[in-house]
């Protein structure tokens, strides 16, 4: 007995689909790890922001995002079936995806320049809101819920905790991705 062209449509699309959604939550293990990380130095970096005089901010953050985006291209190595990591091609991607960030927010501080210390500390988080926003619409749909999470966090904590806006984003933004990172993990 022998299978029809439709049968044989249908099962190679379910093969397909099954197939996405593997390489999609393979995505979020992978992606895991990564938010956590980011999670740690935002909560450190913002922590320091809320301690420590503004120009020494920079001292803080930039051995951080350094921290950050090592670590990040370290963990989007994904691992071979033998246990030993190999190179997949996402963790340079996801490497210079993350220093076209760092080079849009150097950009826009540099020629915008804000002129109180609020709009510089809720920045980043407006953007990064938007860009994990963004890869949850074009690519792996909790990023849509973790990006309008940290989006929305972002602007209440500039609305209504500006005093504490710091300790707030370190909280909120740095806890939040901690969370989202655990919860991509067990996807």
């Amino acid at each position: 007995m022998g299978i029809s062209r439709t049968e044989a449509a249908s099962a190679l699309t379910d093969i397909e689909r099954t197939a996405g959604r593997s390489r999609e939550l393979r995505g979020y293990q992978i992606a895991g790890p990564i938010l956590m990380v980011w999670g740690v130095v935002w909560a450190i970096g913002y922590s320091a922001m809320g301690l420590l005089p503004v120009e020494r901010w920079g001292l803080v953050w930039l051995p951080l995002d350094v921290v950050g985006l090592t670590a990040t291209v370290l963990l989007s190595r994904r691992p071979r079936t033998n246990g030993q990591a190999g190179k997949t091609g996402m963790g340079w991607r996801i490497g210079v995806g993350s220093m076209a960030v760092a080079a849009f927010f150097v950009g826009t501080y540099t020629v915008f320049q804000p002129t109180t210390i609020e709009p510089a500390i809720v920045y980043p988080g407006l953007v990064t809101g938007l860009v994990y926003t963004m890869v949850g619409v074009a690519f792996m749909p909790r990023f849509l819920w973790i990006g309008a999470a940290v989006f929305v966090a972002s602007l209440v904590g500039h609305f209504l905790f500006q005093p504490w806006l710091a300790f707030w984003m370190a909280a909120v933004g740095g806890g939040g991705l901690i969370l989202a990172g655990l919860w991509l993990r067990r996807a």
